[in-house]
């Protein structure tokens, strides 16, 4: 497994055409349907982070330019005749986070924005809601953190499912270290891992096996692509030259 995060940055109206030239087509036309500047931004960055972690395996650019999204059962995303690469995305505040593996894989980001406990009686089992609840006027960073670590856990083992978040959440109840999570429907159990290397960020991973790595690695995708255009500059200078 291999986690991969960006800052994200402001882009202008040229750099948004540039850099949608080298997503694959399902992103280019989401990104498209998107009013907000920043939205636009932010699945940009997703979309190249993915393309960076396809590179980085065992696929070429040639095999990137073929790429061709499909959606499952319940709507999780692949790329189309390639078996053994499965990813997640996701995106929150100035951040973006891919995770890749040759298993499923479900990762989930988020900004730890104030929230209340009618969202935590909505959508967690009651023991998780029990374990809140014991924090109250206690220590609220605390109980924010955990409110985080969960929000984080569940959303992550229902992308690594497809099944997504509109199919409830409630039945997938977190270990309360958070190394496994429980989907009390079906009785299966994953594995989880919650990072924290983002301030006022919580990440968490979900898969089927319990081989994590310790941490994230952060992605300068400002410069590789600036490196990237450099070096077909220079081979347009070379050809010209010839």
């Amino acid at each position: 497994m291999q986690i991969y995060t960006a800052r994200t940055y402001e882009l202008q109206t040229d750099e948004e055409e540039q850099l949608c030239a080298l997503l694959d087509r399902d992103r280019i036309r989401k990104i498209a349907a998107f009013r907000s500047r920043s939205e636009r931004a932010r699945s940009i960055f997703a979309g190249l982070l993915l393309r960076h972690a396809f590179l980085h395996t065992d696929y070429d650019i040639e095999a990137w330019k073929q790429a061709e999204i499909g959606m499952g059962i319940y709507g999780k995303p692949y790329i189309k005749g390639v078996e053994d690469f499965h990813y997640s995305l996701s995106h929150s505040g100035e951040w973006v986070i891919c995770a890749v593996d040759a298993m499923p894989v479900g990762v989930d980001l988020q900004e730890m924005k104030p929230w209340k406990m009618t969202l935590a009686k909505r959508f967690y089992h009651e023991k998780e809601y029990y374990r809140l609840s014991l924090l109250s006027g206690v220590d609220q960073y605390r109980q924010t953190e955990e409110f985080y670590s969960m929000w984080t856990a569940k959303e992550s083992a229902v992308k690594l499912s497809g099944r997504g978040i509109g199919a409830g959440i409630s039945q997938y109840v977190t270990a309360k270290d958070y190394s496994c999570i429980c989907d009390m429907d079906s009785g299966r159990m994953f594995y989880t891992r919650r990072y924290h290397m983002l301030k006022g960020y919580m990440v968490c991973v979900c898969s089927e096996s319990d081989l994590f790595p310790d941490l994230p690695e952060e992605i300068d995708l400002k410069n590789i692509l600036w490196r990237e255009t450099d070096v077909k500059c220079e081979r347009k200078k070379c050809s010209e030259k010839r």
